[in-house]
């Protein structure tokens, strides 16, 4: 999820009072880029008083499943969670593991991304609402424009940049 994901949620979704960024440890469906190390340290420079880095998906050094970590956030009763996607994801979300369960679990809120319209929407799905910046800025974008000699500037913070360019990632 995209650093402007987080902030118009922020802005648009009532009673949301943080936006958690979950790396994964290892996806499911497609390779993880980027060592955990590396892409944790990378989001503490992201973090704000409202956006916060969690690293419960890096418990267990395995394939990170969305249900696995949901079950673990709904043990906190104290708390009411969301589970954030970009609309990118609604063709493919049938092929989550244990996905009917888990639209049970939690309500998802869907950010509408720029190229992927919203049809329709499962059940537990709500589309995020308002005077939003759609983009089509994503990790894989900035990892290919780096590959390729591109500038990054103004597309990631300057610290995440600058730890890119002073560890040599993504070349």
């Amino acid at each position: 999820m995209a650093l402007l994901d987080s902030q118009q949620i922020l802005e648009y979704v009532r009673g949301i009072d943080q936006v958690w960024l979950l790396p994964d440890f290892a996806n499911a469906f497609k390779s993880v880029i980027g060592s955990p190390t590396d892409r944790w340290t990378m989001l503490q420079f992201v973090q704000t008083g409202r956006i916060r880095a969690s690293n419960l998906a890096f418990k267990e050094a395995n394939t990170t499943y969305t249900v696995s970590i949901v079950s673990e956030l709904i043990k906190d009763r104290m708390n009411s969670f969301y589970w954030i996607v970009g609309s990118d994801v609604l063709n493919d979300f049938t092929k989550w593991r244990d996905f009917q369960k888990l639209s049970k679990m939690i309500q998802f809120l869907v950010v509408p991304r720029k190229d992927f319209p919203i049809r329709s929407l499962p059940s537990g799905f709500k589309r995020v609402e308002g005077n939003l910046m759609m983009s089509n800025v994503s990790s894989t974008l900035i990892r290919e424009r780096i590959k390729k000699g591109m500038p990054i500037k103004g597309l990631v913070f300057p610290e995440v940049e600058e730890y890119i360019k002073t560890n040599n990632l993504y070349k």
